[in-house]
């Protein structure tokens, strides 16, 4: 561990940094500076002292590192990877839940039976459900798992754990009468919302709330009737550039009544915009405020409720508009694959997994129509 000690010209005190050695969660070699001290002695004492620390560090002997020491290393690198507020949500979690249980424990003596015993107990803690069990169990694993490839742990131990099973959710949808009253009776809804053109580009594309957001006049092409997914508004009104997944970055035809409403929509925005002038800002978006900053999104979830209201529909949540577009299309015989496509999915199989309750009444279309022109 070498090392130096050099006189700070500006600051007129004393500094050191030395060779911390190779960091093993990294490959980089770690070095350490420390800055401000009165004599080159006093430095000098700091460093043999830290240098000593730094030898008996447990970082540097990977059968004595903790999960704890190594989920500081791994959440660096998934905040990096992850969407601001989906790495909030899975650091909260890490804090408050899994730290306390497993965070002691060292890396390479973790065992299936612990990680087990701490599923169990989360399943007995009537505070958790169990979606919310399985993704402390997914942030648990994805770690282990990255454990593995640096070859820290031979085998992942959170392979083979049983998990809650999840009571999947009833889906709450409008029928296609409720849709178009929807549409209808909003016309006579005095000063309806701005949010207004957001609703309806959900029912006729099945967009993402996220989408909808972040979607600027520039990603609707007027001409091929034809709007591209290519950026998104997170939960904290964030524009962020792509969308949720690879498949997600795509294009959606869509019918001349929705470009007619965008088309009108677009004067009033230009209108909004010349009577701000300079104070306008300009994200070119088409679902945003008054002064053109983006719409936060449990405002644009509030105004949707307040006019489901107003036109006496049973309230659904404003994903569940997206579910309806999908299941309104199902029931029109449009192939599943190009509803895959539409929705953004990242394979056919979320969509039949997703929209399975509305197969078994569509079988019975298909014998109907088997009986039409089979002939016996």
């Amino acid at each position: 561990m070498t090392g130096s000690i050099n006189k700070n010209k500006q600051t007129g005190k004393w500094d050191f940094i030395f060779n911390g050695g190779i960091d093993p969660m990294t490959g980089k070699r770690k070095q350490i500076r420390r800055r401000g001290f009165e004599s080159k002695r006093h430095a000098l004492d700091e460093m043999t002292k830290l240098r000593a620390e730094v030898l008996e560090d447990e970082f540097l002997d990977l059968t004595k590192m903790t999960y704890e020491r190594y989920m500081e290393e791994w959440f660096q690198e998934r905040k990096n990877t992850l969407q601001k507020t989906t790495f909030e949500i899975h650091f909260i979690y890490y804090r408050n839940v899994i730290k306390p249980k497993l965070g002691q424990l060292k890396v390479q003596q973790i065992a299936p039976i612990q990680i087990q015993k701490f599923i169990n107990e989360l399943v007995n803690d009537t505070s958790y459900s169990a979606n919310t069990i399985h993704l402390i169990f997914r942030i648990v694993s994805a770690s282990l798992k990255k454990a593995k490839v640096l070859k820290l742990i031979k085998q992942n131990p959170t392979d083979g754990i049983t998990l809650p099973k999840i009571k999947k959710r009833e889906m709450s949808i409008w029928s296609l009468k409720q849709v178009n009253h929807f549409i209808s009776e909003a016309s006579n809804v005095n000063r309806l919302t701005r949010c207004y053109i957001g609703f309806l580009i959900s029912i006729f594309t099945g967009m993402r709330q996220g989408e909808i957001l972040g979607m600027r006049w520039k990603d609707v092409d007027f001409e091929t009737q034809t709007i591209f997914v290519r950026q998104t508004l997170t939960q904290n009104a964030e524009i962020k550039s792509g969308a949720k997944n690879e498949a997600s970055v795509r294009s959606i035809h869509i019918p001349s009544k929705l470009v007619d409403e965008l088309r009108t929509y677009r004067k009033h925005v230009l209108q909004e915009k010349l009577t701000h002038g300079q104070s306008y800002y300009d994200n070119d978006l088409v679902v945003c405020t008054r002064a053109g900053k983006p719409m936060i999104p449990r405002n644009f979830r509030k105004e949707f409720y307040n006019l489901v209201e107003k036109v006496g529909l049973p309230k659904i949540r404003f994903h569940d508009l997206r579910h309806t577009h999908a299941t309104i299309l199902i029931q029109q015989n449009v192939n599943v694959k190009l509803i895959s496509e539409r929705l953004g999915h990242s394979d056919i199989e979320t969509t039949l997994n997703t929209y399975s309750h509305v197969l078994p009444d569509m079988q019975k279309s298909v014998s109907d129509k088997l009986d039409k022109i089979i002939g016996m």
